[in-house]
């Protein structure tokens, strides 16, 4: 891989937009407050003139933690540290939906492929299937358990659909493995890096057509797996400080990466 720099992290959210929306692009920047606590606002941005469009000042009681657009571009789907899902109207300004079932705070959505359901994973280690209508949990399941005995399951940070088989869903939490689920909860393929200590991953990204999957671990090293295979391919570090964050380019072999370090790092593929 060959690496340029950035300092643009919005970048990373702005690839994670649906292909098709209408002709105004969006950009959701999160914002979180940190002053002593964090204070959850999410706004929404034109990114041809950096105009604001809509802000949700009180979208969740405690600090957002992740965004996701629906298809069609008119609604944002939230999580957050209240345990809470929930779902705005660009349009009107106003919450329209919440889903609640979590125990822990919420660490990663997104829609379904049709926009029928909605799909959260949370720190309480769960991934939970909800209709996006009535709001009501249709299914939860948890990844096999990474230890045994009296040790808590793992919370789970990343899901994302595969892009050709969106009945499947890849879901990382907070070990070395990351597994390849169907949406009954049931396994098709366990990738592990292998490493047993300090090599937790805290981000997953995948490939535009799901032929690798990425995952960044707390070592900062970045393990690229075999979809087809279910093996690992090739590790890298990318950055020297605590790893945040990996995302895929929608359309070209991109990778990019952030770290407390600062700067945004752009990998070539």
């Amino acid at each position: 891989m060959q690496c340029c720099c950035g300092t643009l992290p919005f970048c990373v959210l702005m690839w994670m937009l649906p292909r098709r929306l209408p002709l105004t692009v969006l950009l959701l920047l999160l914002l979180l407050l940190r002053a002593g606590s964090l204070d959850g606002k999410i706004k929404v941005w034109r990114i041809s003139s950096g105009q604001c469009l809509r802000r949700f000042d009180h979208a969740h009681s405690q600090g957002v933690t992740c965004v996701a657009l629906s298809r069609d571009g008119t609604q944002v789907l939230s999580g957050s540290y209240d345990g809470s899902v929930r779902v705005h109207g660009l349009k009107s300004g106003k919450m329209l939906k919440e889903f609640r079932g979590h125990t822990s705070y919420v660490q990663d959505v997104c829609y379904n492929a049709d926009g029928s359901h909605v799909i959260s994973c949370s720190s309480d280690a769960t991934v939970r299937i909800w209709d996006a209508k009535t709001c009501e949990q249709l299914h939860g399941f948890r990844p096999p358990a990474a230890g045994g005995g009296d040790k808590e399951d793992p919370g789970i940070h990343s899901i994302q659909l595969h892009p050709l088989h969106p009945e499947q869903i890849f879901v990382s939490n907070q070990s070395s493995s990351l597994y390849l689920m169907n949406m009954s909860g049931q396994v098709i393929k366990a990738m592990q890096s292998g490493k047993r200590e300090g090599g937790d991953f805290r981000a997953m990204a995948v490939s535009p057509r799901g032929e690798w999957v990425y995952a960044l671990g707390e070592d900062s090293v970045l393990y690229c797996f075999s979809t087809a295979a279910g093996k690992l391919e090739h590790i890298m570090q990318v950055h020297e400080k605590e790893a945040i964050g990996v995302a895929h380019h929608p359309h070209r072999n991109l990778v990019a990466t952030y770290a407390q370090e600062g700067p945004l790092f752009l990998w070539k593929a």
